[in-house]
């Protein structure tokens, strides 16, 4: 016998309309931010998100270390991001905007070891 048994909590799919049960916009926002705040040199993310009950867009607002290259850090972020409200939600991620609203130096709370020294 093979099939897939539906997650614990959620009804079974009744065919090719099934959608995930539905999340909330801030809880999915809350998830966002947390997965971006373990991404290496960023701090403070918030979220807003827009879903529409299969797809998700995030967009987030967060601070970065001084020094480190933006495009690595926001790509880092945007996979971090889209892999755990996926895995989460069962929604489909239609997209992550990332917008650095400020750079912290050491100073400010950031990293006090130089970028690239995996410290």
């Amino acid at each position: 016998m093979t099939g897939t048994l539906p997650r614990r909590g959620s009804a079974a799919p009744t065919g090719s309309d099934a959608t995930p049960d539905r999340w909330p916009d801030e809880r999915i926002a809350r998830l966002a931010e947390n997965a971006a705040r373990h991404a290496p040199g960023v701090y403070a993310p918030a979220a807003t998100v827009c879903a529409d009950g299969r797809a998700a867009r995030v967009d987030l607002d967060l601070a970065v270390d001084h020094g480190e290259h933006l495009p690595t850090v926001a790509e880092a972020v945007r996979r971090r991001v889209a892999a755990q409200v996926e895995a989460h939600t069962g929604l489909t991620v239609a997209g992550v905007t990332v917008t650095v609203v400020d750079l912290l130096l050491p100073e400010q709370g950031g990293s006090t070891t130089p970028p690239g020294s995996g410290g």
